[in-house]
């Protein structure tokens, strides 16, 4: 029996005693079910409320924290990570973890503002929670560029939105503004002292709908709700990484006027038979070494191949990918640029 069904099949055991009112039994097989497979949320989430039962809020509290973590960005979990938010919210807040607390509930209150229980909990919890300082940019270099200023934030994201929190208290409602543009955001707050600070998110990792996004000013917070252009695609970054830029600057040279298929170069090979032995040797080399190649080192050799106009060929993806490639033509001659 694979590890997922004997944890499943502990699950329901455990479920089983609990409504039984066995308690200390429900807990031990909640605790066999993660050890056979610890990535279900629901297994954390039941056996946090086991633990309350049995006056262990911070076993609990870790449990429902454990479980909003495996539950987060996934929509068909949308439920159970709701309720792993409240009730860690709820015992964090019992712990006096005030900061813990505020965190999840606003998370809760996002998801579902309605809720009268999460909405007190977390007009009480914010009472108490440690001052957020207001940020302050730090000094420039001379001829350097502004930097942003440091504020904490946060983001998540559902199937149609991602939900950018960012941290600072008491701002009043007319002295935030933000900008959305297709893959960015600019956030402006006036400061109660007088000052004025810009947080630039740009670029997005993916296109958004400026037209459909908003944002909120609340008493602790700027929710920012920004409307994805692709419904249910994804985002591993809020921001672009330069692993995305390597990938997408790939992608258009692959459809770029001067893009080389490979794959049709090793394929193609009865025009070979027209080639000198010599030259029919060095492109075999080239073809096999294509053929052979793990995506990494393939993308090196199109990369190179096609910026450096046919001058050069590499298979380092960890050198080629560092920027573009310099075209070296041969001695004595120079290289002409194109004009279509």
């Amino acid at each position: 029996m694979s590890n997922k069904k004997t944890g499943n099949v502990l699950f329901q055991q455990a479920n089983e005693a609990y409504f039984d009112d066995e308690f200390e039994q429900s807990e031990s097989l909640y605790t066999q079910a993660i050890a056979a497979d610890s990535t279900v949320g629901d297994y954390y989430l039941k056996r946090a409320q086991v633990r309350s039962k049995l006056g262990n809020t911070s076993g609990a509290s870790s449990d429902a924290r454990k479980a909003s973590d495996l539950t987060a960005n996934k929509s068909d979990q949308l439920r159970q990570y709701f309720k792993a938010l409240y009730l860690h919210g709820k015992w964090a807040f019992e712990l006096k973890q005030y900061d813990e607390a505020a965190e999840s509930l606003r998370k809760a209150a996002t998801i579902n503002p309605s809720h009268e229980e999460v909405k007190a909990l977390l007009e009480k919890t914010e009472l108490l929670t440690t001052p957020v300082p207001e940020p302050q940019a730090e000094p420039e270099a001379e001829g350097a560029e502004p930097a942003r200023p440091k504020v904490r934030h946060e983001w998540y994201q559902t199937d149609d939105f991602v939900i950018l929190e960012v941290f600072i208290k008491r701002v009043q409602k007319d002295a935030a503004a933000v900008e959305f543009g297709e893959r960015a955001v600019s956030l402006s707050v006036k400061m109660a002292t007088g000052s004025e600070n810009n947080y630039d998110f740009d670029p997005l990792q993916h296109n958004i709908v400026a037209s459909e996004s908003t944002f909120e000013v609340l008493s602790t917070k700027i929710e920012i709700r920004l409307k994805k252009a692709q419904p249910g695609v994804k985002w591993s970054h809020l921001e672009q990484t330069d692993e995305d830029q390597a990938t997408k600057s790939l992608s258009q040279l692959g459809s770029s006027r001067k893009g080389v298929s490979w794959d049709t170069i090793a394929a193609d090979a009865e025009k070979e038979a027209k080639l000198k032995p010599s030259e029919q040797g060095v492109n075999e080399l080239f073809q096999s070494i294509y053929r052979d190649a793990d995506p990494d080192t393939r993308r090196a050799m199109m990369k190179s191949y096609v910026e450096s106009n046919g001058t050069s060929l590499s298979t380092d993806w960890s050198s080629v990918g560092k920027g573009p490639v310099e075209t070296l033509p041969p001695t004595d001659t120079f290289a002409k640029p194109y004009s279509s």
